[in-house]
This record gives C-alpha cells, structure tokens and sequence, in this order.
C-alpha cells in the first residue's frame, strides 16, 4: 500500500511519461500532510523548470495557488469574478468573494484587514440554478440592486473583477 504522497508521485510520473505541455493538477496536495505538501510542490516545480511545464492548478488552498501560480482565476459557482497575477490577487483583490477566501485563510487572509475574517450571509445557492445578475449577490455585503439585475462584465487589470 503507497502512502499519499507516493500515490502523488507515481500520479506525476504517469502524466509526465506522456511528455505533455501542459498538466491539470487537481487538488494536487489537499489530502497530504504538510511537509508532504511542500515536498510535493517542491517536486512540481523542479518538473516545471526541467520540462518546461504549463500548469494548470485547481485548488481550495490558496497559499498553494499563490506560491505555484504566475496568474489566477477565481470562480464563484462556476464563473470567473477575478482574474489576474496572483500576487495583485492575494495583496489586493478586488471582488468581494475573493476578498472573503483570504480573509478565511489560516494566515489571516491579506494585509490591511487586520486578520479579521470576513463572513458571507446565507447558504451557497445551488448551481443548478444560480441566482439572476451576479451569482454571488445573495451572499455580498456590499450588493445592491443593479447586483441583482446585471452579471458583471469580468475586466483584466489591476483592481478589477
């Protein structure tokens, strides 16, 4: 029987025997203890530079996003509401969502909050049927009608959503 970060590594050693460009890491250290984590994401690195790697993390874990990721995009029931360098994201971001995850972050979420974690109202609506306007409007303490009423436009660039 393989421990999870042997399952981990044999995982990265299949996808690489296919000499791709670009690797879909799913969750790729959520379940590991955290040394094993950083061994692991140590690993992926030293790939990436030796392979010239693209890669492609979905995670919960935004502290790993924001060591491995140049770039992030983060999704509210299946829809962007940011996007950008994952240093613009984590030090300043911009949507109320994104601000509410790094506030719940062990770490105290980003500077300037005083660690102080932000709460959503309400459950999560289901994604079957996502509320009209801006999905994330039920839960917003900044909402306000024209919220309800218009998705956002997603904008690139510094302080956008």
């Amino acid at each position: 029987e393989f421990s999870g970060g042997q399952r981990q590594r044999i995982g990265i050693a299949r996808a690489l025997a296919l000499k791709p460009r670009i690797v879909i890491c799913d969750e790729p250290v959520s379940a590991l203890d955290v040394s094993v984590q950083a061994q692991i994401l140590n690993l992926l690195c030293d790939l990436q530079s030796e392979f010239d790697l693209t890669y492609i993390f979905i995670a919960h874990d935004l502290s790993v996003i924001r060591h491995m990721s140049d770039r992030v995009g983060v999704m509210y029931l299946g829809r962007l509401v940011e996007i950008g360098d994952s240093e613009q994201v984590a030090t300043r971001p911009a949507h109320p969502y994104t601000k509410a995850l790094l506030s719940a972050m062990p770490s105290g979420g980003t500077s300037g909050r005083g660690g102080q974690r932000i709460a959503l109202r309400g459950e999560p609506p289901s994604p079957n049927s996502p509320p009209q306007g801006c999905s994330f409007h039920p839960r917003c303490a900044h909402a306000d009608a024209g919220c309800a009423a218009r998705r956002p436009v997603l904008l690139e660039g510094p302080d956008t959503v």
